[in-house]
């Protein structure tokens, strides 16, 4: 339909020209000329724009407006005003027109007020629809508040309440006019609001639903805060409270109704099923059902009545009947066996469905004890009758209701005649007030009265008889008779007496003991396998600073509270290996001695049964020796080396001399023996500590690279050499050069080095300036350069130029008494690199690394204990922390290609080293029992000493000579 245009105006030429502007444009033109007319004209149709002139006959043009609002028309009003009209923009918005036009009438202003005026009016006719949309869509919401089942509170973006129901304002407690308007959470209790912030929160974040429980004023709320979109953003959001109290407590008190059946259900130790009465089909089962026919419970649900009954016809014809108990049926398990059983039948409706609960009980122990009871009555009388103690049985009276053949026989009278006679004149009077008094007391608190009596046999025997009386007691606990078992105790009497005398001369061994422990110079202590003190010695009190008369029974730690107790720690590992320790030492502060070395020696203590029961230490004061000892030894590591042997003493004192001069030395040794450490003392020695000491490593680098890295190059020398580089030669000036791995450079750079050591000169390469340097040569090899000389691959000139001061390295197997001072060195070493605390290493570890060649050498040892430190938590390294193929290899000999000696033994190197003379022959740690007694015959019997030269432990020392009855 064609948009409608009212023009009120009075003069002919102006509706002429609008008339026909608005209707070449297609719009239709309604013209009056008067008030009156456009009055008629607007009851009877409605216009989409008014078009009025101001001085209209009949009142002024913008009242129509108020008419076409009467009307209900939102037409918007254009005001035709004369061309000299002073200020008609206030008309305009006094009386609320769309604006105005001058005659005489632009067309094309006109055309385009005619667009906007329609807009207008379109988006006035969907504000009032909108309008009137809200006003329905704000009845239906309030309608739907009252209606939901809770409270509902509306909220918009910022958490304010828009609109609440009624129920909802009921339950904050306070009228609805109040919540209107106001923020949500304010209206609640300041924990709830915190936990309400929380959900509004995430569903704001989320953009979904959250869901929380609330307890408020004795009620359970469940209580949904839902998210309103607006396109893809949060508008606000939906808070619905629903009272879930009611169900909350139906909840509860079904699952409290579920919990009670199945607990019932599962305590029960019968069997308890559940069938369809319609056809025999298992609905429920408990856990004893399970047991008792091997199905699993859910394997049971579904099975039929067949499948768990030898004869199931009439077990479901009384299941169908109604029959509430049925006996002597059978049942078959899920392997096949049977057994009997009684089932108590429950019936009743549930589901829709006609089911009974029977309750099966297994019968077969019954009746095995039925038929054990019957079996027992018939043995009963003829066990008894074969017993050699003497039995009878008399009532609360003292009559006599039966006697064995063996009683009748000890007191010589005829069984058949002597029931009914009385059984207590055979008491002394103070035995049978004894009995009489038990009598009246006996019951189910003290069914058993035991009483000796010497008693006097028909043959004039005197004996001595154990009476065991046993109250018989009927359902009331009531004596009904009593039992007694006499046994003939005559030779324990006799026993405990030879016991004693015994004991008494026991007691006189114990004193002699006491008097041999006192004159003892050592301290003495056992403990039992408790580590509780059984005796000490005097010198125990003087040594240890232990109180004899508080010792006895208190635990070794409280009686010595000391940290890292040695004497404790020795105790403990035999008490736990029941194996002796032998020699250990350890440091002890003796108030008013001082601090105080002493031995500790410690056997297990065996009783005569050949076990275990305690251990006993003895402590000896050998401050004198340790101390002679340590001055002999106080040498333990020289600039960085570990190791106090004799062997490594020697090398002390030749890199001493060697460490002032600038002589050429080359340092011998297996890998892994410190030869860069024995370099590095050499150096930082000497006068050069102060310059650069340089290491090359000349079997890592190729010919071209090694004689680049050691003279330098010069620019363009060869293809990569971009820049001149100062070779490690000129690098070391006024320092020091450390070619590790001498043996294996070729001749070519055999023949430059031997030119620089006789005269100090050398030529980078391309360049053929000679250069000079004030560079000290260290060499090292693992190889045998004289081998290599004689085999031509090695310059016997450059070896003679070397070898000017050979320094020998023993490997360490040639020095294990050090083993001991390196494991606390890198013990220490690793301590501090893992954050642990380590308690050095058990005995056990200790003995293998003692007894293991150590092909590769300290080197080896350090990453066999970085190994067992990462798995170790802190305390003692124990075996387990040893790596395994490392202890395989350690048990399983030398490995494939490591020196032997002449006779096959692992342990020795190549013969054409330099001082290795003295260096042992055998494998150290495997020292046979003649050269043992040949090490103790030259130390004047002195095992430490022995230990050392035979480079093992002193512990496995004492330990072998045990072994080979030597121990004395």
């Amino acid at each position: 339909m064609n948009p409608i245009f009212l023009v009120a105006e009075s003069d002919l030429g102006t509706r002429r020209l609008v008339t026909d502007t608005l209707t070449a444009k297609g719009y239709r033109v309604e013209c009056v000329q008067t008030m009156a007319e456009a009055r008629s004209l607007l009851k009877r149709l409605e216009p989409d724009m008014i078009l009025a002139a101001l001085d209209l006959d009949g009142g002024p043009g913008y009242d129509l407006l108020r008419m076409a609002r009467d009307n209900g028309c939102e037409a918007p009003l254009v005001l035709l005003v004369d061309r000299d009209m002073d200020d008609p923009g206030g008309v305009v918005v006094r009386y609320g027109a769309m604006t105005y036009l001058r005659r005489p009438v632009d067309g094309r202003r006109l055309s385009m007020l005619a667009c906007l005026g329609l807009d207008l009016k379109a988006g006035k006719v969907r504000e009032r629809d909108l309008t009137a949309s809200l006003v329905r869509t704000s009845g239906f919401l309030g309608s739907l508040l009252e209606a939901v089942d809770g409270a509902v509170f509306l909220l918009d973006p910022k958490g304010t309440v828009e609109a609440a129901s009624e129920r909802g304002a009921a339950m904050l407690g306070r009228p609805a006019v109040e919540v209107t308007g106001a923020p949500y959470l304010s209206l609640l209790p300041a924990g709830a609001a915190h936990r309400h912030s929380e959900a509004l929160a995430r569903a704001g974040t989320v953009l979904l639903p959250q869901r929380l429980e609330d307890c408020r004023g004795g009620l359970v709320l469940d209580i949904l805060f839902r998210p309103v979109f607006q396109g893809h953003a949060s508008s606000g959001f939906v808070v619905l409270w629903r009272d879930m109290t009611p169900q909350r407590r139906l909840e509860a008190e079904l699952a409290e109704s579920r919990l009670l059946y199945g607990a019932v259900r599962d305590s029960v130790r019968d069997a308890v099923l559940v069938f369809d009465r319609a056809d025999g089909v298992i609905l429920d089962g408990n856990e004893a059902a399970e047991r008792f026919y091997g199905h699993a419970r859910q394997a049971l649900i579904g099975m039929d009545i067949a499948d768990l009954m030898v004869e199931p016809g009439p077990v479901m014809e009384a299941i169908r009947s109604g029959v509430s108990r049925l006996s002597g049926t059978s049942h078959r398990r899920k392997d096949g066996t049977e057994f009997p059983a009684e089932m108590a039948l429950s019936h009743f409706s549930h589901g829709g469905r006609e089911v009974c609960t029977v309750c099966v009980s297994d019968i077969s122990r019954r009746r095995a004890v039925e038929e054990a009871l019957r079996e027992g009555a018939r043995l009963y009388r003829a066990v008894v009758e074969d017993q050699t103690e003497l039995i009878c049985r008399y009532t609360p009276d003292g009559a006599l209701s039966f006697v064995n053949e063996a009683y009748a026989k000890f007191f010589g009278v005829d069984g058949d005649e002597v029931v009914g006679h009385e059984f207590f004149p055979a008491l002394a009077d103070d035995e049978r007030r004894d009995v009489r008094s038990w009598l009246r007391e006996a019951g189910p608190e003290r069914p058993v009265f035991d009483r000796e009596q010497r008693v006097v046999r028909h043959d004039g025997d005197g004996r001595w008889v154990l009476w065991t009386n046993r109250a018989v007691l009927d359902h009331r606990g009531q004596v009904v008779e009593i039992q007694a078992v006499g046994r003939d105790i005559t030779e324990r009497k006799e026993a405990e007496h030879a016991l004693s005398l015994a004991m008494a001369e026991k007691e006189q061994y114990r004193l002699n003991l006491e008097a041999t422990f006192r004159s003892i110079p050592d301290a003495i202590i056992t403990v039992d396998s408790e580590l509780r003190v059984i005796a000490t010695n005097s010198a125990a009190a003087t040594l240890l600073g232990i109180d004899r008369e508080h010792a006895r029974g208190t635990l070794f730690s409280e009686l010595l509270p000391v940290p890292g107790n040695a004497c404790q720690s020795v105790l403990s590992q035999v008490l736990r290996t029941s194996r002796s320790v032998h020699g250990y030492e350890a440091e002890f502060a003796v108030p008013g001695l001082g601090v105080r070395t002493a031995e500790l020696n410690c056997t297990p203590l065996i009783d005569h049964d050949k076990r275990h029961a305690g251990a006993v230490l003895v402590v000896r004061d050998i401050s004198r020796i340790a101390d002679l000892e340590k001055r002999l030894h106080e040498r333990q590591g020289f600039r960085g080396i570990i190791g106090r042997s004799s062997a490594m003493q020697d090398m002390y004192r030749l890199l001493e001399q060697l460490s002032s001069l600038d002589s050429t030395v080359i340092i011998l040794g297996e890998s892994g023996t410190g030869k860069e450490l024995a370099a590095e003392a050499l150096h930082y020695g000497g006068s050069r500590a102060g310059h650069p000491l340089v290491k090359v490593n000349c079997s890592a680098l190729t010919e071209s690279l090694l004689e680049s890295e050691l003279f330098g190059h010069v620019r363009g020398a060869f293809t990569g050499a971009i820049r001149d580089k100062a070779g490690r030669i000129q690098t070391a000036e006024g320092g020091t050069l450390f070619l590790d791995e001498i043996g294996d450079i070729s001749p070519l750079i055999q023949l430059k080095l031997l030119r620089f050591l006789e005269q100090k000169e050398y030529e980078r390469v391309g360049e053929s300036r000679t250069c000079t340097a004030d560079v000290r040569i260290i060499a090292a090899t693992n190889a045998d350069l004289r081998n290599a000389v004689r085999q031509g691959l090695f310059r016997e000139d450059l070896y003679y130029r070397l070898n000017v001061m050979p320094v020998a390295l023993p490997p360490l197997r040639a020095r294990q008494a050090d083993i001991p001072l390196l494991v606390d060195h890198f013990l220490e070493i690793f301590s501090n690199q893992f954050g642990k605390v380590f308690d050095g290493v058990s005995g056990e570890v200790m003995d293998l690394f003692m007894s293991y060649a150590w092909p590769g050498n300290i080197r080896e040892l350090r990453h066999a204990l970085e190994h067992a430190c990462i798995l170790a938590p802190g305390g003692e390294i124990a075996l387990r922390h040893i790596r395994r193929d490392f202890v395989d290899q350690m048990f399983g000999g030398p490995p494939a290609g490591f020196p032997t000696t002449p006779g096959g033994g692992a342990g020795t190197v190549d013969a054409d080293l330099p001082g290795e003379g003295s260096w042992p022959l055998v494998r150290p740690g495997r020292a046979d029992r003649r050269a043992v007694l040949d090490a103790l015959e030259r130390c004047g019997g002195n095992k430490a000493r022995a230990a050392r030269q035979l480079g093992i432990h002193r512990a496995t020392l004492y330990r072998r000579l045990k072994a080979w009855g030597l121990a004395d």
